[in-house]
């Protein structure tokens, strides 16, 4: 979205999207598209201003599925934090929510999202080093 773009631009974040633009997966389109936005959104909103955020994608191991990754180097999630960042309404950083903004539904929109296409979201991180999601297709 426009607005994902002028933040990233005021804070100095480069995004960055590379891949295999030949790629296809069968799927609701709008869905698809308001999933990988969530997922953007997120890596620019929890990433230190001048940072980079990453999305890529490419065919997995088989070549049978597609495999969209996004990856920042911003506050990661914690361990324990992980298994719940899916949930709706679910905040890992509650003291930093009025100063971040937003609802707490964006990871839950991307599971969700996943889920009726029968796709696979992971997760990564490390606390201060960043967060790679990956959403297979």
């Amino acid at each position: 979205a426009a607005s994902h773009k002028e933040e990233a631009a005021r804070r100095g974040i480069t995004i960055d999207v590379s891949g295999d633009e030949s790629l296809e997966t069968n799927g609701e389109a709008e869905q698809i598209q308001t999933a990988l936005a969530k997922l953007v959104e997120n890596a620019i909103i929890y990433s230190p201003d001048g940072a980079s955020v990453n999305m890529t994608a490419k065919p997995d191991e088989d070549g049978e599925r597609v495999v969209i990754r996004v990856l920042d180097r911003g506050i990661g999630i914690a361990d324990k934090e992980q298994g719940r960042v899916f949930e709706r309404f679910y905040r890992v950083d509650k003291s930093r929510s009025k100063q971040i903004g937003g609802t707490g539904l964006g990871l839950s929109i991307v599971k969700h999202g996943a889920m009726f296409h029968h796709a696979r979201v992971s997760l990564e991180s490390e606390p201060n080093k960043g967060t790679t999601v990956r959403v297979t297709f």
